[in-house]
């Protein structure tokens, strides 16, 4: 297993479609971060599936001077139906001026999908745009 970098290839719908199919096939949890305290719809909505709350500083592809609460929630068909209405998780582009962060419909919270193994997936950086994959996902 290898993790390679994302950033920037998931900033269309399409793609991110067919990321998140290959999610739902692998996935045994969700890790989700709130990065913003105000954003909790995704928590409200699948309040029933979640298994642990923990603060940390620390969590795949970020370490934080300030802990946030990380939710692991089940994973279930409705999560990946929910998670499909979005455009993507965040759009990144590189211009003339510099690395370009686009916020989507999604928001700004982290979401990691991890497999049986506790074994990330993906995993989102998602205010600073960054995603990484695991190269056996489409396998």
């Amino acid at each position: 297993m290898k993790l390679l970098d994302y950033t920037g290839k998931l900033n269309s719908h399409s793609e991110y479609l067919k990321i998140i199919k290959q999610l739902e096939n692998k996935c045994t949890y969700i890790e989700y971060v709130l990065i913003n305290e105000e954003e909790t719809k995704f928590i409200e909505k699948f309040e029933s599936l979640i298994m642990s709350l923990e603060l940390k500083n620390k969590w795949w592809g970020t370490k934080s001077s300030q802990k946030s609460k990380i939710y692991k929630i089940k994973s279930s068909s409705d999560i990946f139906k929910y998670l499909k209405q979005f455009k993507t998780f965040c759009k990144y582009m590189v211009s003339n001026n510099g690395d370009i962060v686009e916020e989507t419909d999604f928001g700004i919270n982290d979401i990691a999908f991890f497999d049986d193994k506790d074994m990330p997936l993906l995993f989102t950086t998602t205010h600073e745009g960054y995603i990484v994959i695991r190269d056996d996902l489409f396998r």
